[in-house]
């Protein structure tokens, strides 16, 4: 039986070819991001500012965290009026390790 991961993951690539394979190129980035990050509750712009010369520009990058949020990787912080905060407390980096093996 597939993972339900497998399954989003599918249905991202039947819906969006596009996206998923930016969301496959930059996957590296998206764990460098998440692995560096101090805030429990930062924007796509502070996960953004602390990459180096990233190869990609902010709209993408974010639209990259939306994704992880449709695969339930990480989650929106939704206490905010405004929702491009992104609740990272339960974030496991072994999600984001799974996500790579799929997207090979």
């Amino acid at each position: 039986m597939a993972s339900s991961l497998t399954i989003r993951l599918e249905a991202l690539e039947a819906r969006s070819p596009q996206h998923y394979s930016t969301l496959r190129r930059h996957l590296p980035l998206l764990q460098t991001a998440l692995a560096d990050a101090t805030r429990p509750y930062p924007t796509g712009r502070q996960l953004y500012a602390h990459l180096e010369d990233p190869p990609i520009p902010t709209r993408t990058f974010g639209r990259l965290l939306a994704l992880l949020v449709d695969l339930e990787i990480i989650d929106i912080y939704a206490e905010r009026s405004s929702a491009n905060r992104y609740d990272i407390r339960a974030y496991d980096a072994a999600d984001l390790d799974e996500l790579e093996t799929l997207l090979v």
